[in-house]
């Protein structure tokens, strides 16, 4: 690369990381209220400044070259450090105001947190939410590395360098499609749920290791396992299958209410067992909480 030709400022640097986490130029542009020309244009600047390509395209996705991978990595350590200022004046000042970096795994990601930081936003209307959903590892990952502050995930984390509080009890459901011939017995047997044809979470998803444990244990401790015919990436695309009667499954209360209301699923009642998860909040325990930050926490506990 040689000598740096040119001027590495933050907004710059801010764009280029937009554009690497969207992944696109026109949805970094709307995210920062820019032009496309104007994002263009900051990244040109910056890879003249750096001498080399920072993207290229693969079947019209950006993707970052080697040289961007190395500039992403500091990029987020400087943007952390510019939360960290901000968060420090608005501390002086008293007022929350300013980005909530929030990440949520998938059922308090899209069913929860959405009302939550809705509400937050009305009581302190200078506060812009941003919300990244991933599974509960894909969470962990971004509350360790900076890219959100807060982290809601469905299992009780075990690394020293987190902060894990238990904050939302859900109940879990045996769901099954509205014209199975489950959805007309008023139970089932725990065993019976390891014969029929199971739709899942993805691998690393905090639900889908809730499900087996649950079951291995009211099976006994015997080591059956689930028929599991699909691994989805997200509740939305699990509820999908069990409507079109792909097989059954065991979500989220709280992700099925419309579903069940409107008759497209049904919910079947497991003897002798609730399924019953807990939601935890977790944060880095070495890295200052930012005002607005603090300023959520104690919403979400009045």
């Amino acid at each position: 690369m040689g000598k740096l030709r040119g001027d590495l400022d933050l907004h710059k640097l801010e764009v280029f990381y937009w554009v690497a986490d969207l992944k696109s130029f026109s949805r970094a542009a709307e995210h920062l209220s820019l032009t496309q020309p104007t994002v263009s244009g900051h990244i040109q600047e910056l890879e003249r400044a750096l001498g080399g390509s920072l993207f290229y395209r693969v079947r019209g996705e950006v993707v970052l070259t080697a040289l961007g991978e190395v500039l992403l990595e500091h990029a987020r350590g400087l943007l952390a450090l510019k939360r960290q200022a901000v968060a420090a004046v608005e501390n002086f000042q008293r007022t929350p105001k300013g980005e909530l970096w929030v990440g949520g795994s998938n059922n308090p990601g899209e069913y929860v947190l959405p009302q939550k930081l809705g509400a937050f936003v009305n009581r302190y209307p200078d506060v812009k939410p941003i919300l990244k959903i991933a599974d509960s590892a894909g969470i962990v990952e971004a509350v360790l590395d900076g890219r959100v502050e807060l982290g809601f995930v469905g299992f009780p984390v075990e690394d020293a360098r987190l902060r894990v509080e238990k904050i939302w009890q859900d109940e879990m459901v045996l769901t099954v499609p509205r014209d199975h011939p489950w959805s007309r017995r008023k139970a089932v047997a725990v065993e019976e749920i390891f014969s029929e044809r199971f739709i899942s979470r993805e691998q690393g998803s905090g639900t889908l290791g809730t499900i087996r444990n649950l079951l291995r244990r009211a099976a006994g401790g015997r080591g059956r396992d689930l028929k599991v015919i699909m691994e989805l990436g997200s509740s939305e695309a699990v509820k999908e299958a069990v409507i079109a009667g792909s097989g059954i499954s065991i979500l989220s209360r709280v992700s099925i209410r419309r579903e069940l209301d409107a008759g497209l699923l049904a919910e079947v009642p497991v003897r002798g067992l609730r399924f019953q998860r807990d939601f935890f909040e977790i944060f880095h325990n070495r890295r200052p909480l930012t005002p607005v930050s603090i300023a959520f926490r104690k919403f979400l506990r009045a």
